[in-house]
Order: C-alpha cells, then structure tokens, then sequence
C-alpha cells in the first residue's frame, strides 16, 4: 500500500490533555498511524480514517480547544471520529495543516471512488454474463 503523507504533528492527549509530538503515516487505503517518533518503533494509535472519521476541521475552524504553547491556531487540525471523540493536532505550519487535510480528504475520495470503479466493474461483469 503507498503512503500518501508522512511527517511529525503534535497531539494533544485525551486524558492529561498534553500536547506530545509524534510522528504519523497516512496510507491509502485510509489507515493514519502514529508512532512515538520517526523511527516508528513504539506504535501510539492506528486509526481508520475512512471507517472512523466523519469531519476534518484546520486552523480557525478549530473552535474547540487551544494550541500547543508554540504554535498558533491557524496550525491546528481537529479529527472528528465516529464515536464521538475527537483528535487534536497541530502542524508546524497553516501551509502544512491545510496539507494534512487535503491529504485525509483525497484518501478518503480515493477510497469512495475505488469502491464506484469496484461497483462499476462488476456490473459490467453481471450485465456481460447475463448477455444484456
């Protein structure tokens, strides 16, 4: 499977709600994992985004919550997840937040539209078979 986006962000913790660098994968298939650091030893969190995730919000629709001491809002990226949660991160700049959005957005089109080109070919394969 590619990787689409690759790079630290930090995230805030759900319990203590402390901010933590760490370093995430974005593949194609939709599958964001993140990992202690860049040498992905120590896996953090793996999460689905196409299953789990059913907004993306960057910068000043960040309304929730406040960015690491070093950074600014407009860095911010809010994961909103199926089960009510939420995953808060920051980018090191706007640039690379807005980046990191696009990157979850274009995953989970690519996703949607494999599944029509799925959907599609098999049609043609039933509607070949049944001679219509």
């Amino acid at each position: 499977m590619a990787l689409v986006k690759s790079g630290s962000l930090w995230r805030q913790s759900s319990i203590l709600r402390r901010w933590k660098k760490n370093w995430f994968d974005l593949w194609l298939d939709g599958t964001l994992v993140y990992y202690e650091d860049e040498n992905r030893r120590q896996l953090e969190d793996c999460i689905h985004v196409k299953v789990n995730c059913i907004n993306i919000k960057t910068g000043y629709e960040c309304i929730e919550g406040l960015p690491p001491e070093q950074s600014s809002r407009e860095c911010m990226l809010m994961i909103y997840l199926r089960d009510g949660s939420k995953l808060a991160l920051s980018a090191d700049s706007a640039d690379d937040a807005l980046a990191w959005k696009l990157a979850f957005l274009e995953t989970k089109r690519n996703l949607i539209a494999l599944k029509v080109m799925s959907f599609i070919s098999q049609t043609e394969v039933n509607e070949h078979v049944s001679g219509e």
